[in-house]
């Protein structure tokens, strides 16, 4: 199959991004080769009024646990337990189709597509935007390796996030995923200003300046006035602490307040600057989840990413809603479950700033904790996780990636009739075991009719 050539996307800022607009061109070939493959499998019925529930099982190093049984799962929908029927256990390297087919569902297609004769299904999602051109390339050479050391039946397709959107389709030819990796490259440039601004510092400012209105209305100094003893009309509220923090460090003299006023209106723009970033990549990920669904069975995303900064307190800029939870109800839909690899930028020699200067640890724990924050979001209601990797590109993390998927658990679930109107609902399972890990989607829809095909 044929790469498909980057396409520049157009920044639509405040406002998701049609899906289709923003990768169809894209992923034409890789839906439509996908959905050819799966043409001529057989289609199976549920025998019994039963949803289909993938779940992931693993232990404190990521290896799946393959000893349990229907008993071992609480399973609840919207708080209400349901009756677990049944677990069957997947592994990559079974071949034979099952000795009873399974329910119906959202996810009832949640056979390996080796079960049909075709190996598992990865797409690795890279987020250029965020990454230099020098960054990238470990990281690329992680996702060269964990291609290679995929089964030679697995498919894998190659998709980067806007601003720069391209695709190659899912294939087993390793040459033609090798040749489309090495044409990745880093887009994020510095943040343009003159301030040396953080993200945290951004938030900050923002946050605590809000309706303050002009900052030369607010008189860092005391007035000259009341220095002399001589009446003068009452000061101004002192500046925001973040704001002073940054003026101290920035600005040549305390009562310049022209500087102040340039901090803030900097602030404003690279917050804009930083949303619209950050809201591109998470379109972007929300379309190619819109598109997997078009494609049968069951499909692993793993983003690889330098982190989308989003705010940590109310009122700061960098917001974007709950736009990473949503990630999660598509990715429900589209019978997909997500990875998110966050290499930390300390593992290039950065903070995630492009700062001039060193900066605290306390501010450097934060900086990681407010650029993971949504990559956790998506990947944890997705049903996966956020693996963080702060040595290399990230071979660690895509090494657990290859071990955790290897096998999972397809639950017969008895639904209630309630269950049964086509929309989102809260799922939740657990297990008993000690020192288990359950890797399963926060959301389902279950079909409106029972025993559908699928």
């Amino acid at each position: 199959m044929k790469s498909i050539r980057p396409r520049e996307l157009r920044a639509q800022p405040w406002r998701r991004l049609p899906s289709a607009a923003v990768v169809a061109p894209a992923l034409a070939l890789f839906v439509a080769a996908a959905l050819y493959g799966q043409s001529q499998q057989p289609t199976f019925r549920a025998s019994v009024d039963l949803i289909a529930v993938d779940v992931q099982v693993v232990d404190s190093n990521g290896r799946p646990i393959t000893t349990m049984g229907p008993n071992g799962f609480d399973v609840t929908i919207d708080g209400k337990k349901r009756r677990v029927v049944s677990a069957d256990l997947i592994e990559a390297a079974v071949t034979a189709a099952p000795s009873r087919p399974l329910g119906s569902g959202p996810t009832a297609s949640n056979l390996w597509p080796t079960q049909e004769g075709r190996g598992r299904t990865y797409v690795l999602a890279i987020d250029t935007g965020s990454f230099t051109p020098g960054e990238i390339l470990p990281v690329i050479r992680a996702a060269r390796g964990f291609v290679d050391r995929l089964d030679p039946s697995d498919q894998v397709g190659i998709f980067t996030l806007p601003p720069f959107a391209s695709a190659v389709d899912p294939t087993t030819d390793r040459a033609v995923l090798r040749h489309a990796l090495d044409g990745v490259a880093g887009h994020r440039q510095s943040l343009a200003g003159q301030f040396n601004l953080s993200p945290s510092e951004i938030i900050d400012i923002t946050a605590e300046t809000a309706g303050l209105g002009s900052p030369a209305m607010t008189n860092p100094e005391p007035p000259v006035g009341v220095r002399a003893g001589i009446a003068a009309p009452p000061a101004a509220s002192p500046l925001p602490e973040s704001l002073q923090r940054v003026r101290n460090r920035e600005c040549r003299s305390p009562s310049d307040l022209g500087c102040v006023e340039a901090i803030v209106s900097e602030a404003s723009s690279l917050a804009q600057y930083l949303e619209e970033r950050v809201i591109q990549s998470l379109n972007g990920i929300g379309a190619l989840l819109d598109l997997l669904g078009q494609i049968p069975g069951r499909k692993t995303v793993v983003v690889l990413s330098e982190g989308m900064a989003v705010s940590d307190r109310p009122g700061g800029r960098i917001e974007i809603g709950n736009e990473g939870k949503q990630l999660g109800e598509r990715a429900a839909r589209a019978n997909a479950t997500i990875y998110a690899i966050h290499v930390d930028p300390s593992v290039f020699g950065g903070v995630g700033a492009d700062a001039r200067r060193p900066r605290e640890s306390g501010s450097l724990a934060r900086e990681r904790r407010m650029s993971s924050k949504v990559l956790d979001e998506f990947a944890g209601a997705s049903g996966g996780a956020l693996l963080p990797v702060m040595v290399g590109g990230g071979d660690i993390a895509l090494d657990r990636v290859l071990a955790e998927t290897s096998a999972f658990y397809v639950l017969g679930v008895e639904p209630a009739a309630s269950d049964r109107d086509g929309r989102v609902h809260r799922l939740q399972v657990k297990v008993g075991e000690r020192g288990a890990t359950v890797r399963s989607r926060q959301w389902v829809v279950v079909k409106t009719k029972p025993n559908s095909a699928f």
